[in-house]
Parts: structure tokens; sequence; C-alpha cells
């Protein structure tokens, strides 16, 4: 995925690891379609990028925060044992985990 940000650059997010991925998402250009094209590209993208996603998710804040649990959402059951994992370590974060494991598991 190449994501449009501001000054008409890009930041290909293929090989994205967390460092990459918060800087997209400090820079992105807040729109509903890029954020749901950026969106669909991690979730296209899948597994890959939970261990990453549930790190960061921990200490994300508004817009970003909720497009990775939406991202963790979508790709699903694979997430579920990062994220208790995660909340097994981080009792603060527990109840964003539960949360996002009730809406995978429906």
């Amino acid at each position: 995925m190449t994501a449009v940000i501001e000054k008409n650059q890009s930041l290909d997010t293929n090989n994205c690891f967390i460092n990459e991925f918060k800087l997209l998402m400090e820079r992105v250009i807040a729109d509903n379609t890029l954020k749901n094209d950026i969106e669909n590209d991690i979730v296209r993208s899948g597994e890959k990028f939970v261990p990453d996603l549930v790190s960061y998710i921990q200490t994300a804040k508004g817009l970003t925060r909720g497009l990775c649990a939406m991202c963790l959402i979508r790709i699903g059951e694979a997430c579920v044992s990062f994220l208790e994992d995660a909340a097994m370590t981080n009792k603060e974060f527990a109840w964003a985990a539960d949360y996002i494991i009730n809406e995978i598991r429906g």
C-alpha cells in the first residue's frame, strides 16, 4: 500500500514495522477515504501486522487507536492470542483487549 501523506509524499507500508506504522499514522491526512484505504490494505496483508498492531494499540490514541482496533477485529481469530498475552502483561489494556476479542468472537 502507498498512502498519501502531507506535501504529496508517499510512504510504502508493504513491509511495515511498528516505527513505519507510527510515522504513517502521525503524518497521514485524516480523511475517511484514506483511513479506509489504510485499514483495508492492512487487513489484506493479514496476520503479519498483528504483533505490531497489538503493540501499538496499547499506547495509541484517537483515530489511530480506532484504526488499529478495527484492523484487529477484521483480521479476526489470529489476533486473539496476541491480545490475551498483551492483556496479561498490561492490565490497563485488558479492558480494550477483552472488547476486541468479544467483537472478533461475536
